[in-house]
Parts: structure tokens; C-alpha cells; sequence
């Protein structure tokens, strides 16, 4: 399996980190909605902590996707019209967006509100700011908008991806897990040549 992607298919650094930030989103979701919901103590507390550390774990996987879309560009969208292919790249484009901001905002409502965002206990990232009640509540703010925007862009992105692979029958969705036919058929066809 190749590294970098081609002009057909994703790499395997991409597609892992796809699936990986995805798989830590989803997580991020689900405690942050659940861990508001709590009273404060060790359980909420724990939550927190554990909300932080895999928000610094997104806030790197989205660096590194950024770095890594210069070293391997990513394979071109197999839209069918281009009102499709502008409204994907949107799609993904605000995705990053969100994914990048919603990371910061966070940094900056814990520091505002005299928390500091450690990694697993291991490393705290550097404090930004000290306590400021109205940064506070913007970030926050922001933090919660940005939770709330990602979740209809996913589903977007998941829809997107869905209509390639049932309604259109590409290899869209195929090319992310690594299996992609249209390789296989250019390569019989080429063979056959």
C-alpha cells in the first residue's frame, strides 16, 4: 500500500488519518454533549480532561493533514456536475475550518476560565491567557457554534459520500477505505491492450 496518494486513490497516511480524526470527532462529540449535562465532580472533572486530551490529539491530526495535503495532494473529487464539485470542496474546506477552530476555541475557553489543557497528563499545552470572564464566554460561545456547525457538515460529507457510492456507483467511498475498482479496471484494460 502506498504512502503518499496518487491521482486515483488516497494513500495510507491519508486514509488513516481520515478515519482516525473521524473516529476521535465522533468521541469528542459524544463526551462533550454528555459531560455538560453533569453535576460538578471527579466524574465531570474526568470527562473534561479526557475531552481536552483528544481535542490536542484532533488539533495535531489536522496539522499534520494540513502539512501532509502539501507533501501529497489529495486525489482529485469525482463530482458529477460542478455545482458538486464546488459545494465538496466547501464541504471539506469548512470542515477543516471547524476542525481547526473548534481545537483552538477550546484552548482558549479552558485558559480563560483558569484551566490549563493537558495531554493525557503528559504535557500541558502553553497557557494562552489567564482568567477573563467575557473571553470565557465568547470562546465558549464559538467552541459550542463550531460543535454545532460540525456536526451538519459531517453529516454533509457523509451524505456527499453516500450519493457517490449508491446513487452515482463511483468509487468515491471505495478509494477511502482502499479499494478502489476503477484501479483495477484501468489495469485489466490496460493488460488486455
Amino acid at each position: 500500500m502506498p504512502l503518499k496518494n496518487s491521482e486515483q486513490n488516497y494513500g495510507i497516511v491519508s486514509r488513516a488519518n481520515h478515519w482516525l480524526t473521524a473516529f476521535i470527532f465522533i468521541g469528542l462529540l459524544a463526551i462533550g454533549l454528555y459531560m455538560t449535562g453533569l453535576e460538578k465532580g471527579d466524574d465531570k472533572q474526568a470527562l473534561y480532561a479526557l475531552h481536552k486530551s483528544m481535542g490536542i490529539a484532533l488539533f495535531g491530526l489536522m496539522l499534520l493533514r494540513l502539512v501532509w495535503l502539501k507533501i501529497s495532494p489529495n486525489p482529485e473529487q469525482l463530482s458529477k456536475n460542478k455545482f458538486e464539485h464546488i459545494l465538496g470542496h466547501a464541504v471539506k474546506g469548512l470542515l477543516y475550518l471547524a476542525m481547526l477552530g473548534m481545537p483552538i476555541s477550546g484552548w482558549i475557553m479552558s485558559n480563560s476560565g483558569g484551566h490549563e489543557v493537558s495531554f493525557f497528563n503528559m504535557f500541558a499545552l502553553p497557557t494562552l491567557m489567564g482568567e477573563h470572564e467575557m473571553t470565557h464566554e465568547i470562546s465558549e460561545f464559538i467552541h459550542s457554534t463550531f460543535g454545532f456547525v460540525l456536526i451538519a457538515i459531517v453529516l454533509l460529507h457523509i451524505a456527499g459520500a453516500l450519493k457517490h457510492h449508491f446513487v452515482y456507483k463511483d468509487v468515491t467511498l471505495l478509494r477511502m477505505v482502499g479499494k478502489n475498482k476503477a484501479t483495477d479496471t484501468t489495469e485489466k484494460n490496460s493488460e488486455g491492450k
